[in-house]
């Protein structure tokens, strides 16, 4: 009973932990979105947000045992970019509309979409993978022993 006290406490933790780690990358990649060198927009902040969402909803995936933290990553990653995107009652934006901000919310979603496919898509049947896989080793190359 006590293993599985631990085990349960390990997956909250872990969860808590990685939508935690969500929302800190999205408010971090909120802030490169105004990366500019010799003023060309570089989509640095699209870069990291699509390995981040992919990568941290991989590590939730693990930590917790269940492919439901793709969505708590992905919810929590959203919540924050939505917020940092929509204008104060001053007029202030933290993600611009332009080449920047854009890549940001392209290359996010573009990196759950990769995490939502990976874990939620259908798999087939083991019937299906025996009929259509590879064959067995001995059918597959011919043996020197057949040939002689």
């Amino acid at each position: 009973m006590r293993a599985k006290g631990l085990e349960a406490a390990i997956r909250v933790g872990g969860a808590v932990v990685v939508a935690a780690a969500a929302v800190l990358a999205a408010v971090l990649e909120s802030f490169m979105v105004p990366t500019y060198i010799d003023g060309i927009a570089i989509p640095l902040a699209g870069v990291v947000a699509f390995f981040a969402n992919w990568h941290l909803a991989a590590l939730g995936v693990w930590w917790t045992g269940g492919r439901w933290a793709v969505v708590l990553t992905s919810i929590a990653w959203f919540a924050v970019v939505l917020t940092a995107s929509m204008p104060t009652s001053a007029g202030s934006l933290v993600i611009s509309s332009g080449f920047n901000g854009y890549a940001l919310l392209l290359a996010g979603t573009a990196g759950i979409a990769v995490a939502l496919w990976q874990y939620f898509r259908p798999q087939p049947s083991a019937k299906a993978r025996t009929a259509d896989g590879p064959r067995a080793p001995a059918e597959a190359l011919p043996s020197a022993s057949k040939e002689s």
